[in-house]
This record gives C-alpha cells, sequence and structure tokens, in this order.
C-alpha cells in the first residue's frame, strides 16, 4: 500500500512538473511571438519631402519645422556670401539636431559637405558624433538627443583655403548654437565653406 502511495505521489509530482514546463515553454513563445511581430515591422522610415533642385539640396520628412523654415530660406538668396551663411547654418542645424535621426548612418548633413570629401565626413560623424546613436527604427528609443533651435551667424569673413595643394577663395563663418535642451554639444563654431561645381560647401568644421 506504502508502496502505491508512493507511486501515486511521484506520479504526481511528474505531472504538475510537466504543467509547470509547458506553461513556461507557452509564455516563452508568446512573447517571443510578439517581439517578431513588433520587430518585423519597421514603423520608423523616413523619404525626401522636397528637393532645391538648383544645389541637388534634400529635405526629408522627418526635420524638425526649424531645419525647415532655414532650408526654405536657402531658395530666395543670390548673393554667393549670403548662400554660404545660409549653407554654414543648414549644416549645423541637421548636424546637431540627432533627435529626429532614426539610426547613427543618417548623417544628412553629409550632403552640405564637399563633394571630395563627402563620404569621409560621414565616416567621421558616425564613429565619433553619432557612435552612441540608439536605433529607433521601431519608435521605442529612450535617449536624450540634442535639436538645434536657433543658429545666429556671428560673422561671415572671406579668406583662402588650400584645396588640392591650391589656395582657393573661402568664406570663414563663425555661429551660435542653441539647442531644446543643454546636453553638452558645440554652443560655438567655425564653418569653412568653398565654392563645389554649383555649390557653396562646407570644408572643415571646428568647434569654438
Amino acid at each position: 500500500m506504502k508502496k502505491k502511495k508512493g507511486r501515486i505521489k511521484a506520479w504526481s509530482k511528474g505531472i504538475i512538473l510537466t504543467i509547470i514546463l509547458f506553461l513556461f515553454a507557452g509564455i516563452g513563445l508568446y512573447f517571443y511571438g510578439t517581439t517578431l511581430k513588433e520587430k518585423g515591422d519597421i514603423v520608423n522610415t523616413t523619404e525626401v519631402k522636397e528637393t532645391i533642385e538648383k544645389y541637388n539640396y534634400n529635405l526629408n520628412d522627418n526635420v524638425t519645422s526649424y531645419y525647415k523654415q532655414e532650408f526654405d530660406k536657402l531658395k530666395t538668396l543670390e548673393d554667393e556670401k549670403e548662400i554660404a551663411s545660409q549653407v554654414a547654418k543648414l549644416y549645423v542645424i541637421d548636424l546637431f539636431s540627432i533627435d529626429y535621426k532614426i539610426n547613427k548612418y543618417e548623417v544628412t548633413s553629409s550632403q552640405y559637405f564637399y563633394s571630395d570629401k563627402r563620404d569621409m565626413h560621414t565616416r567621421k560623424v558616425i564613429d565619433n558624433l553619432y557612435n552612441t546613436v540608439e536605433d529607433n527604427s521601431y519608435a521605442d528609443r529612450h535617449q536624450d538627443l540634442p535639436e538645434v533651435v536657433d543658429v545666429e551667424v556671428l560673422s561671415n569673413n572671406d579668406d583662402e583655403y588650400k584645396l588640392n595643394d591650391t589656395a582657393v577663395k573661402s568664406y570663414v563663418v563663425e555661429l551660435k548654437i542653441t539647442y531644446k535642451k543643454d546636453l553638452g554639444y558645440d554652443t560655438k563654431s567655425k564653418v569653412t565653406l568653398v565654392k563645389d561645381t554649383n555649390n557653396i560647401s562646407v570644408v572643415n568644421y571646428k568647434a569654438l
């Protein structure tokens, strides 16, 4: 009789253990399936909203209203020096408005950089400035990132810049940068620009 009770007891424990294992397996599969479903469809994407054909500059649909406002101003300018100031502003706004970037590879500020140095600029930004930016493809990022709300041109001086061993005319634009929230990014900078086919492009950036 005791042996029978022992067998029943052991059998009951086995059934309970099996039920518990199946329960945990079911919960695990449920959450795994839910995660796959959520991660399967990227919800945060971007596309080109507008282009300035004259310069081949693109405006994506995820930018801030301030950036779009300054982008629109560029369309109306004819004076080369004024264009240099505006391009310098756009470059800095886009470079440091990281909050709307989907991931660290969205270096749209490169379009304002000198064509022969554009790839170098992109790699430098990814490796040194955007390297800690978390991916936001699924709109689930919880990270404090900067957004530029104002850029003031402090000065724009004519100068010369050595490009491929040749001294060319350049514009040196000093800027004051204001952010929505101070997170320790550059607040004052010097941007050097030169003629680049039809564009006035950035060749050097320096924090002041």
